[in-house]
């Protein structure tokens, strides 16, 4: 949360959005003008303003706010006290005096011949003042009326600043998505959002900013924690095969319980020599350790090793008495063998062998068998095939998280 408090910033001073009136032709008009037709200052304010701008031109900022402050302490006339505000507020910005400047800004904001779009910056200004200040109660009160006068997203997006540099979700997260509508969130502020709804307990909504940042800014860290949402709710074993599946296609794995519960899952799903690559993998990276030949990392690279060598073994037969017959879960099952292998082109054919036709009524798994072929059509190089099946994966509810974050990737 640190970064949050380094991203409110005061402006320069030529940004500070004070405007520097043309005073000396008001200052000149007779004291006696009609005020309908010009307002006009009073001549004692005048015998201020006027040195107190000829200071500001000359860059004696000092001068110019003594001026300033002395044409307001002498009249309560609202345009007297405009133009001695504006003058103190403009040395103020100049001279990056920002307590004067927020004093002065305070006390324009007040009067109601101060145009619109001049509070808007004001509001604005200060807010930002305040919080560069740490006095957030004062940013949040300013931000709140920038907001509120029309200051838009940007005026919403301070405002959620404010909130979440002191870690309150609850006023955050409701500024923040004020911010956010009619546009798409950046990384940071959906990562914002992740934060405080996780604060909150909101899973349901945290769960679907976590898919938004894997669907447009994937990263590691995205995918793990959206992961770790999905195995929470009991997610489909063979919809997480698919997950580990993209994981490990990414290069993401990098703990040694990712490695294990990924080899775990594919040898239960029959798919011992991806379950042996993925064992390799991690004990190469230095994450799997095997500390004993009756550790249950030794056992599962034996087990996995046992049953790939069986694999290399009868995969040719398989393939011809499945292709002898008419059940497509043969089909499958030689095809998962074959993308375990890393023969791709055999993999997919297998796969829509076992797809098509009076085959299909015996696949336990259609939407796991699509999800593996559109795998295999990816490593082929087929991207338009393998988008039609994971979009048919993503037809079953049980796969359709797992297919859309291949879908979104590819």
């Amino acid at each position: 949360m640190g970064n949050w408090r380094s991203r409110i910033r005061i402006p320069a001073a030529a940004g500070i959005g004070v405007l520097l009136l043309a005073l000396g032709a008001l200052l000149a008009t007779p004291a006696g003008a009609a005020e309908e037709k010009k307002q006009t200052l009073s001549a004692e304010v005048a015998k201020k303003l006027r040195p107190a701008q000829d200071a500001l031109q000359k860059g004696d900022l000092d001068a110019a706010i003594s001026g300033a402050k002395e044409g307001l302490a002498i009249s309560t006339k609202p345009y007297d006290k405009e133009m001695s505000l504006r003058i103190m507020a403009n040395a103020a910005g100049k001279k990056k005096d920002f307590e004067t400047y927020a004093e002065a800004a305070e006390q324009l904001n007040e009067l109601d011949a101060v145009p619109v779009e001049d509070k808007l910056k004001n509001y604005k200004v200060l807010a930002q003042i305040y919080g560069q200040q740490r006095n957030y109660e004062k940013a949040a009160l300013n931000a709140t009326k920038w907001a509120e006068l029309g200051g838009g997203s940007e005026a919403y997006g301070m405002l959620a600043t404010i909130y979440l540099v002191q870690k309150d979700c609850k006023n955050g997260i409701v500024a923040l998505q004020k911010s956010l509508e009619g546009r798409d969130a950046t990384e940071t502020e959906l990562k914002q959002e992740n934060y405080c709804f996780y604060s909150l307990g909101d899973k349901p909504h945290r769960q679907a900013v976590m898919e938004t940042l894997v669907a447009k800014f994937l990263k590691r860290e995205y995918l793990a924690d959206l992961m770790q949402i999905y195995q929470e709710q009991n997610t489909d074993p063979r919809a997480m095969l698919n997950l580990f599946r993209f994981a490990f296609d990414h290069d993401f794995l990098t703990r040694e319980s990712e490695f294990v519960e990924y080899t775990d899952i594919a040898l239960e799903a029959g798919a011992p020599a991806e379950a042996l690559k993925v064992m390799e993998t991690g004990i190469a990276k230095g994450a799997v350790k095997l500390i004993a030949p009756t550790d249950r990392n030794s056992k599962m690279l034996a087990q996995a090793k046992l049953q790939t060598a069986d694999d290399r073994k009868l995969i040719a037969q398989l393939d011809k008495e499945a292709r002898g017959g008419k059940s497509g879960e043969a089909d499958v099952k030689v095809g998962l063998a074959y993308l375990g292998l890393g023969d791709y082109d055999k993999a997919a054919e297998a796969i829509e062998r076992g797809l098509t036709g009076e085959r299909i009524g015996r696949v336990k798994r259609v939407d796991d068998a699509q999800m593996c072929l559109g795998i295999a059509y990816l490593k082929l190089g087929k991207k338009d095939d393998a988008n039609k099946a994971f979009t048919a994966a993503k037809g079953d509810a049980r796969m359709a998280k797992a297919a859309m974050v291949w879908l979104q990737a590819s």
